[in-house]
């Protein structure tokens, strides 16, 4: 390969003038560029894949490690360690995710001590009325389900059963489901009165779910029994695991706690635009494994695209996309799209891997991720 009809590596640029060079660059380009992105994915309904109708999504924060600078840790701050352990400076990133198609539809990476639920409330900017959302214990609240009400979005949100007493004697009462009333307490007056929330009473369907070690209770504001049985929610829920998924891929194989610079403004560069690399391998996943299930419909399984043989391919890809782009760029996709399709797995249901949460909430020093090649 010749650069600058040159046949051996030579600097052109310094390191200084590339670091300036980036600080004019704003990470809100990032964000811009996977709006678009995500806006031409969802324009063709039959493009994506849904679940009664609804674009299944999650919602669901992390914290992420960075680098201990004082640009970074000013901005971002630190994560006590335990006793035998010094603090970490992190980071928390939330994302709002289809589960179905594998696409951030919105992301946000904030100060450590940002709320899960103030994350969320940004994220709904980006919802239609077309989505179902799910979530995990830590989005319980009053105030959280009037604006999902107010703006007609559809949710599904696991509850605190050791907390809420209306949640405690729906759990007394065995029954698989109720619908119950939920009150605004002080607190909740307080926030919804800040918001611009209503305060009335608000009635919303319980979801009794039995787990081999434990009783779960879903509560959502789908109340309609027939077109939504109470039988289908556990496996509803169960989707939700797709967020958890995402967030290994883009520790694990997308590195996106590997940071390339010592700011504040090079975090987010590069989280923002791992994201939208994440997202156009999903698209290219997307596209290819239509051809996948048509050349395996014969085999006694389901194949699927392995996705970290998939981002693997597309690290190579992307610089090549970007520097041709003036070519046959339609020609280019479709091969990146048959590239991609060439590394298959076979779908094996009913596997398990049990989480190992006991002592987990200050382990912040972790064992390094895999990474792809």
């Amino acid at each position: 390969m010749h650069l600058h009809d040159e046949s051996e590596a030579s600097q052109h640029i310094t390191k200084s003038a590339f670091f300036q060079a980036r600080k004019q660059l704003s990470h809100t380009a990032f964000i811009e560029l996977n709006q678009q992105l995500v806006a031409n994915i969802y324009k063709t309904k039959n493009q994506y894949k849904t679940w009664k109708g609804f674009r299944l999504c999650a919602v669901d924060g992390t914290s992420i490690r960075l680098p201990n600078e004082t640009d970074i840790t000013d901005y971002f701050g630190f994560q006590k360690g335990k006793a035998n352990q010094a603090d970490c400076p992190m980071g928390m990133a939330s994302v709002f995710y289809d589960v179905l198609n594998n696409i951030v539809i919105d992301s946000c990476i904030r100060p450590n001590n940002t709320s899960e639920r103030y994350c969320a409330e940004k994220h709904l900017a980006y919802s239609t009325q077309k989505d179902l959302i799910i979530y995990d214990r830590g989005y319980t609240g009053f105030w959280f389900y009037m604006h999902h009400i107010q703006h007609n979005l559809s949710f599904c949100i696991r509850a605190k059963t050791n907390q809420d007493i209306v949640v405690k004697d729906f759990i007394a009462s065995n029954k698989k489901e109720a619908l119950v009333t939920f009150q605004p307490g002080k607190q909740a007056l307080r926030i919804c009165k800040e918001k611009g929330l209503p305060v009335t009473p608000v009635t919303l369907r319980l979801i009794r779910v039995d787990l081999p070690n434990e009783i779960e209770v879903l509560i959502t504001n789908l109340t309609d029994s027939v077109k939504f049985d109470v039988s289908i929610f556990k496996s509803l829920y169960h989707l939700r695991w797709g967020v958890e998924e995402n967030y290994k891929r883009l520790k694990q194989w997308v590195e996106i706690e590997n940071f390339s610079g010592k700011s504040a403004l090079s975090v987010k560069q590069d989280f923002y635009a791992k994201i939208v690399a994440a997202n156009l391998t999903s698209l290219m996943v997307m596209a290819s494994q239509k051809t996948v299930l048509k050349n395996t419909k014969e085999r006694g399984l389901e194949y699927k695209i392995n996705f970290a043989q998939a981002l693997s391919k597309m690290k190579h890809r992307l610089i090549y996309l970007i520097q041709h782009a003036h070519e046959d760029i339609a020609s280019i996709i479709w091969r990146t799209v048959r590239y991609i399709g060439q590394t298959i797995e076979a779908i094996r249901e009913g596997r398990s891997a049990p989480r190992r949460l006991k002592n987990i909430k200050n382990n912040i020093h972790f064992p390094a991720y895999k990474n792809t090649l």
